[in-house]
């Protein structure tokens, strides 16, 4: 099977297609959030890093001129694959806003302040955070694909059974089905899964 139809937002972006700042910042979001956590940043620094990474991204001042919500559909991003494997693109551009938001607290409050870490991951640390981080981004954006290529009833047994770890017999039964379509639909849903996730995943 080829996932030519539908290609996901990472498989466009590395192709170097135009993206729309509306699909990037719904898709990316989460995992910026994610990593300022790990960082040990707190909620107003962990969005102040969505914009900063976001603005440097579309190269465009969108801090302070837009909603982050409502920024016009003309503003895109396109990725030159010339670059480099977006991946590490991106875990640059994050961890150093995240260095770069850190100093500016260390700046305005004492390092003896026990409700604000003083020390950032260290650079192998961080490698280790996000590369745990990119591979849940990429399972992510797997699943919302395999919902495009797979029946709603496969869908929903295959997250029922394999995801939720729900008893067999009880998802059978809600979904009317017998229990060999269940794993039958897990079985699918495993294998077409892994070949999505192959396409997403950069060499």
């Amino acid at each position: 099977m080829a996932f030519t139809t539908n290609k996901s937002l990472l498989a466009r972006v590395r192709g170097g297609d135009e993206i729309s700042w509306r699909e990037f910042y719904a898709a990316y979001k989460p995992l910026i959030l994610l990593c300022g956590g790990d960082c040990g940043l707190n909620a107003d620094e962990k969005e102040e890093l969505v914009q900063q990474v976001m603005a440097e991204i579309f190269q465009k001042d969108i801090v302070g001129k837009y909603d982050p919500d409502h920024v016009p559909e003309n503003i895109s991003f396109q990725y030159d694959p010339a670059r480099g494997r977006f991946r590490h693109f991106l875990r640059k551009i994050i961890r150093n806003h995240a260095i770069k938001i850190y100093r500016k607290r260390k700046a305005c409050v004492s390092l003896n302040d026990e409700n604000h870490p003083v020390d950032l991951p260290s650079e192998d640390k961080w490698d280790g955070i996000w590369e745990t981080q990119w591979q849940k981004h990429v399972m992510n954006m797997a699943l919302v694909e395999l919902k495009n290529h797979v029946q709603p009833e496969t869908y929903l047994a295959f997250e029922m059974y394999a995801i939720q770890d729900r008893d067999v017999r009880e998802v059978a039964s809600f979904l009317n089905m017998s229990v060999a379509s269940v794993y039958t639909a897990k079985s699918r849903c495993i294998s077409t899964l892994k070949e999505i996730i192959a396409n997403l995943e950069e060499k």
